[in-house]
């Protein structure tokens, strides 16, 4: 009888530790852009008409004054935001408008997607963006000339532990770019990893109950 309470013992005492094992996991942050609508206004100086001046807040760059524009209804108080990349990076010397997003959890690809639009009269600009490795300054993924609309950006196979960070730059721009919606996302997404994790533990201690019985 003690034997076998003792193996009871054991089995539960495995199945707890893989359970904790993958709420670990759960627990670990994923991938995130802060203030990627540019809303949160915290530290910036209001300057009159549509604009405000400062570096947004979650981000670092440049900054010539207006850098964040708003447009909607103020009737009901409806706002988009729009960072002026025009104002927040700079060729010379380089300064990109940037932050960090972040540790993977897991091993795939990453991707940023962001939209961009002209603040003034026009569409003519060109915008860079890129993933890199913080902590090496290795570029993972990047593109060039991109113009009006929706754009993703993927850096392929980026291994679990890397700290990442995202950046924005223009390199032609007689119409300043306005850039919003940045988010990132990761296949496979951590929480996808650790319910797969969770579910084998529950096959792995079924099978221990399975062979206790026997």
């Amino acid at each position: 009888m003690k034997t076998k309470t003792m193996k009871n013992k054991s089995t539960l005492s495995l199945a707890c530790a893989l359970v904790l094992l993958c709420l670990g996991g759960q627990a670990n942050a994923a991938l995130v852009v802060t203030n990627g609508n540019f809303s949160d206004l915290t530290g910036l100086t209001y300057v009159g008409g549509p604009w405000y001046s400062g570096v947004p807040t979650g981000w670092s760059g440049a900054n010539t004054g207006y850098s964040v524009i708003y447009t909607g209804n103020p009737s009901p108080g409806v706002y988009t935001y729009a960072a002026n990349l025009l104002s927040l990076a700079s060729l010379s010397p380089f300064v990109s408008l940037n932050q960090n997003v972040g540790t993977t959890d897991v091993t795939g690809d990453v991707t940023l997607k962001f939209d961009l639009a002209a603040i003034s009269a026009g569409s003519t600009f060109d915008v860079g963006a890129a993933i890199s490795n913080a902590t090496t300054g290795g570029l993972l993924a990047t593109a060039a000339q991109l113009q009006t609309g929706t754009s993703e950006l993927t850096a392929l196979n980026v291994a679990s532990g890397t700290l990442l960070n995202i950046a924005f730059w223009y390199s032609y721009a007689p119409t300043a770019p306005g850039l919003t919606n940045v988010s990132i996302s990761q296949i496979p997404e951590p929480s996808t990893g650790s319910m797969m994790a969770l579910g084998l533990a529950g096959l792995v201690t079924t099978r221990l109950l399975r062979r206790k019985d026997s």
